[in-house]
């Protein structure tokens, strides 16, 4: 019973701290670029492994929408990209048409 408790425990711990895409982008620490992708504003190995579930899962969807609608990956990505942006609250970071991170 004991270890089952402790097991818990950290379980908990571990998704107390868990960075997620609201708070990360709060925080400063991520942003959108305009390939539809994100990107990390503030290096921390959270945020770069947030970026990268986060990347993988979009590519797999960008994909998808590519080959239903007979378009390329690429012409995908700039349209979810714009749409991104677009989207972005003030205050938070995007990188603007020169790679740059700027706050919106």
């Amino acid at each position: 019973m004991k270890k089952i408790f402790v097991l818990f425990a950290l379980m908990v711990s571990f998704s107390v701290f868990a960075l997620d895409l609201s708070d990360a982008k709060e925080q400063g620490l991520v942003g959108e670029q305009s390939n539809g992708l994100l990107g990390v504003v503030e290096v921390s190995q959270q945020a770069k492994e947030l970026v990268e579930d986060i990347n993988a899962k979009r590519l797999v969807k960008y994909k998808q929408i590519a080959e239903k609608n007979g378009m390329t990956l690429e012409q995908v990505s700039v349209l979810a990209g714009e749409k991104t942006i677009k989207k972005t609250p003030a205050g938070q970071y995007i990188q603007n048409s020169v790679g740059q991170w700027v706050v919106k």
